[in-house]
């Protein structure tokens, strides 16, 4: 692997596969066909593109030699990189190639985890999912997030404990870092290793792997007898700690899915607890799975959520007097529902969520086409007039927010095309200003529907983001409201 250079300027991250003669760009799922010319330490290819392709011409020169960027790694001679020239529609660039092992045929589980640092700075590392569609929206082996900077970083193996760190979600050269786990002598990983070089030959900066507690299958029946399954990740403590539910958007989401997982290692990182579940007709858990956002829809979704906070408050190791609920889009309509109908719920955390009706986001989507497309027909002004024109219909969270008295947080991110961020962040302010000061929020710059850093919020930009944004402000705030009381 390694990068080249286009003559817009953007670097792009190359992997070549020279047992079977191909090349990828990440993150596109596309590869091409390579004729190379070899001869002991020295290659070369030309590689013409389709009408379609990012590139119409390729010219490749590399060359062979041992030990260029592992310094004190490894011994001499057991690394062989390619220093390259890459000719890219005229562009000329240097760079060179490190060998990675094939990313589909190790088990990386035993890696999955949380890991702090001394200064506290937590590490989330888990095994990527798949999702791809023209793009690869995952790595192949591991995904590492660090909830200090809210980088996104797809994992390159040199061996079976070293891994090279991406330079953006799922672009991995020029890479940025290299981490090795350590192992204890029965082979359990307990902590790892962190260089901001690849090619660093210090001691590097020790993260230990931290403890915490998983209970699955746990389970918990709703207002209407639907039996919901779901998983509960405890952090080490001699004291209750505060909860959290987590819920989902309108999609069949489930306990064990990649947000889940990332959200209950930031939980855990803040010495709280969580309950992700199966979303009701989603993995193990019973009833019918429903995605548009009907009245009746949203309060069957609110009784589950509540009936997952009545468990909680079960739990000796939970405090009852702080327990809350969490979610991304469709769950901001669903948590003024269940908040207002149950007192054991003590705050929410809204995620790129409506504070509207739902015909006014049907309305907002309509105007960008959910993010799908790359044309912008109208600005977020405009957008927002017409929203600010509409009367509200169907589903409408805004009077059951103006009754709440739980504290709650809203962030949403500014370039966001399924959420109108503008117009939610107006109606929400115009509920602080009658009295409401248990609510705050935050319109986080370049934010994209998942709260990535994106340059226009689109579907397609998602691969390429470097981070996450929402992390910081969300400490923050569970510091000074949850935490600290």
């Amino acid at each position: 692997m390694g990068s080249a250079t286009q003559p817009n300027g953007e670097i792009y991250s190359l992997v070549l596969d020279l047992g079977n003669s191909k090349l990828n760009i990440e993150p596109f799922t596309k590869t091409w066909d390579l004729i190379i010319n070899q001869t002991a330490n020295e290659f070369s290819f030309t590689l013409a593109g389709g009408a379609k392709d990012i590139f119409r011409n390729i010219e490749f020169t590399g060359t062979f030699t041992p030990n260029v960027i592992m310094g004190s790694y490894g011994e001499p001679g057991d690394t062989l990189v390619i220093r390259a020239n890459i000719n890219w529609d005229g562009v000329q660039s240097e760079s060179f190639f490190v060998p990675v092992q094939d990313m589909q045929t190790e088990d990386y589980s035993s890696y999955e985890g949380l890991y702090r640092f001394e200064s506290g700075r937590g590490l989330s590392v888990i095994v990527s999912p798949e999702f791809s569609t023209s793009l690869n929206f995952f790595s192949k082996t591991l995904m590492l997030t660090d909830f200090e900077s809210g980088a996104l970083r797809s994992l390159y193996p040199l061996d079976d404990s070293t891994f090279l760190i991406g330079a953006l979600r799922v672009v991995g050269a020029p890479f940025d870092g290299r981490v090795e786990f350590i192992k204890d002598a029965q082979g359990n990983v307990n902590g790892l290793i962190w260089w901001d070089a690849i090619n660093a030959n210090d001691t590097g900066e020790f993260a230990e792997r931290v403890q915490y507690t998983i209970e699955d299958d746990i389970s918990f029946i709703s207002a209407d007898g639907t039996k919901l399954v779901g998983r509960l990740s405890l952090p080490e403590s001699d004291a209750p700690v505060p909860a959290i539910m987590g819920l989902h958007g309108s999609e069949p989401g489930t306990r064990d899915n990649f947000g889940a997982k990332v959200m209950a290692h930031y939980m855990l990182s803040q010495g709280i607890a969580i309950l992700n579940y199966d979303k009701r007709g989603a993995g193990e858990s019973e009833g019918v799975y429903k995605e548009w956002p009907s009245p009746a829809n949203l309060q069957n979704i609110a009784e589950d959520a509540i009936a997952g906070v009545q468990y909680l408050t079960s739990r000796p190791e939970i405090d009852a007097k702080k327990i809350g609920l969490i979610g991304f889009s469709q769950a901001g309509w669903v948590m003024p529902l269940a908040a207002s109908q149950s007192q054991d719920i003590s705050f929410i955390v809204a995620l790129s969520s409506p504070v509207e009706s739902t015909f006014h986001d049907t309305k907002f989507n309509e105007y960008t086409h959910n993010g799908n497309t790359v044309i912008d027909d109208y600005d977020d002004a405009f957008i927002t007039q017409q929203l600010r024109e509409t009367k509200p219909s169907g589903f409408d969270s805004i009077p059951l927010l103006s009754e709440l008295n739980q504290k709650g947080l809203w962030l949403w991110g500014s370039v966001d095309k399924t959420v109108p961020a503008t117009f939610c962040a107006e109606n929400l302010q115009a509920i602080i200003d009658s009295g409401k000061d248990n609510f705050s929020y935050q319109i986080l710059p370049n934010g994209d529907h998942n709260l990535n850093f994106s340059e226009h919020g689109y579907f397609n930009e998602i691969p390429y983001s470097p981070n996450v944004l929402f992390y910081e402000p969300l400490a923050q705030w569970l510091e000074e409201n949850i935490l600290s009381k």
